[in-house]
C-alpha cells in the first residue's frame, strides 16, 4: 500500500468513530488504543490495494469486536437511536439531491430544503419500532449503513397526505419549513403590489400570513380533500389580500401621514413575539423555582420562557408580569395572536374613525405595543431575578 498502517488505521477509526459514536456507546476503550490493535493484527498483504484493506480489516475488526451482538444490546439506548437517524438522514439528503423535486416539496419546501425526505420525529419512530425491534443482524458498520440506506429507498419520499396530515396536526417540523417557504414568497408580492422592500418591512406581513394559514389549516378552514397546492394558494389569496390593504390604506393616508407607515416602519421586532407556534396551550402551567425550566446561561432560553408566562394565562407568575398593563397586553395579544390589524384594534377599542385620525390613533396603539414589549420585558429581567 505504501502508507503508513498505523496513520491508515488511527484515521479509519477515527472517521468510523465520528459517524457512528462508538466510543460514546461503549464499543471502542479509546480511538487511540483500536486503531494499534487493528494496525497490529490486521496488517495489509501482499499487492493487496487500501480500499481491499480498509474492507478486510473492518470487517474481521468488527466480527472479533461482537458488533452485531452489541447493535442488539443497545436497540434501545437513545445514542444509538441518535446514531440511526443521523445515518438515515444522510442517505435521505442524498435521495433528494438525486432525485426530481415532488410536487410536495415544491409547494411546501424552501428552494434548498425538503419535506419528502425530511425525517420527521414520528415518522423516524415509527420506522425504527418497526425495523429495528428486533434487530437484525449486522456484522460491522458497513452492513448497517446498507441497512439505512434501503430503509431510506423504500419508505422515501413521504406520501403528499401523510404531510398534510401532520400540518393538521399542529406538527411543528412541518411548519416551519413551510413558514421559511413563505418568506421569499412573502417578499415578492410585497416588492410587487405594495412597493415593501427589506426584511423589517415585510415581517408583519409574513408572521400574519402565517398565523393565518396555521389556523385554517389546524381548524379543518380548507375545502377537503386539502393539498399542497390548497395549501400554498391559501396563502398566496392571503398575501395578497394583506398587500391590497396597505395600497388602499396609504392611497387614502395624506401624503404627511403615510410617512408614518404605521403597520411596517422599520423596527427591531425579537422574532419570539411574533413566532406563530407560540400559543398558551403548548404550554403548561409550572411552579416552583425557575431554575428547574430556564438555563440561565443560554439567552434563547431566558427569551422563550418570558414567552412561556407572557403567553399562557395560566402560569403562576403570569398575572404578576403584567399588572397594570392588562389592556395593553390585551391589544397586543389581539394583534399578534388573533391577527387582528391595527385598524380593527382601533375600531374595537376606540370607536369607528376614518382618514388621518385613523392613521394617527394606528400609529399610537403601534408605538404603545412596541413600548409595552420593552417595558414588559425589563419587568421580567427583575422578576427572574427574583424566583431564581
Amino acid at each position: 500500500m505504501g502508507r503508513s498502517i498505523e496513520k491508515d488505521a488511527l484515521e479509519l477509526l477515527t472517521k468510523e468513530n465520528e459517524r457512528y459514536r462508538l466510543e460514546r456507546l461503549g464499543l471502542f476503550r479509546s480511538v487511540r488504543e483500536e486503531a494499534a490493535a487493528l494496525a497490529s493484527e490486521y496488517p495489509p498483504l501482499e499487492g493487496e490495494s487500501f480500499f481491499d484493506w480498509k474492507t478486510r480489516c473492518l470487517r474481521e475488526f468488527y466480527r472479533k469486536k461482537g458488533f452485531s451482538a452489541f447493535c442488539r444490546n443497545n436497540v434501545r439506548n437513545p445514542q444509538f437511536e441518535a446514531v440511526t437517524a443521523s445515518i438515515l438522514k444522510l442517505h435521505l439528503r442524498r435521495l433528494f439531491e438525486s432525485s426530481e423535486r415532488t410536487e410536495t416539496d415544491r409547494y411546501l419546501a424552501p428552494d434548498s430544503d425538503t419535506l419528502s425526505y425530511a425525517l420527521e420525529p414520528e415518522h423516524f419512530q415509527e420506522l425504527y419500532t418497526l425495523n429495528f425491534s428486533r434487530m437484525p443482524s449486522f456484522g460491522n458498520t458497513r452492513e448497517l449503513e446498507s441497512f439505512c440506506r434501503r430503509l431510506a429507498a423504500d419508505n422515501f419520499p413521504v406520501d403528499e397526505p401523510r404531510i398534510i396530515d401532520g400540518m393538521k396536526g399542529n406538527k411543528g417540523f412541518y411548519w416551519e419549513k413551510f413558514y421559511l417557504k413563505l418568506k421569499p414568497i412573502t417578499a415578492a408580492f410585497c416588492y410587487q403590489m405594495s412597493g415593501l422592500a427589506g426584511d423589517n418591512n415585510i415581517h408583519d406581513i409574513w408572521s400574519d400570513t402565517c398565523i393565518s394559514v396555521n389556523r385554517a389549516v389546524v381548524e379543518r378552514r380548507l375545502k377537503e380533500p386539502v393539498d399542497s397546492k390548497a395549501v400554498i394558494s391559501y396563502s398566496v389569496g392571503v398575501l395578497k389580500n394583506k398587500n391590497k390593504e396597505i395600497a388602499r390604506s396609504r392611497a387614502k393616508a395624506p401624503t404627511d401621514i403615510d410617512l408614518i407607515q404605521y403597520k411596517l416602519t422599520a423596527e427591531d421586532e425579537e422574532k419570539y413575539f411574533n413566532n406563530p407556534v407560540t400559543k398558551p396551550e403548548n404550554f403548561p402551567s409550572h411552579a416552583g423555582n425557575l431554575s428547574s425550566y430556564i438555563d440561565f446561561s443560554d439567552k434563547d432560553s431566558v427569551q422563550g420562557y418570558f414567552v412561556v408566562i407572557l403567553y399562557n394565562k395560566e402560569h403562576p407568575l403570569h398575572d404578576e408580569l403584567v399588572k397594570g398593563y392588562e389592556d395593553k397586553v390585551q391589544r397586543m395579544f389581539e394583534h399578534y395572536i388573533d391577527g387582528l390589524s391595527y385598524e380593527e384594534i382601533v375600531a374595537r377599542h376606540f370607536g369607528d374613525m376614518e382618514g388621518k385620525e385613523l392613521v394617527k390613533e394606528c400609529a399610537r396603539v403601534r408605538q404603545e405595543i412596541k413600548r409595552l414589549k420593552t417595558s414588559l420585558y425589563d419587568r421580567y429581567r427583575k422578576m427572574i431575578e427574583k424566583y431564581r
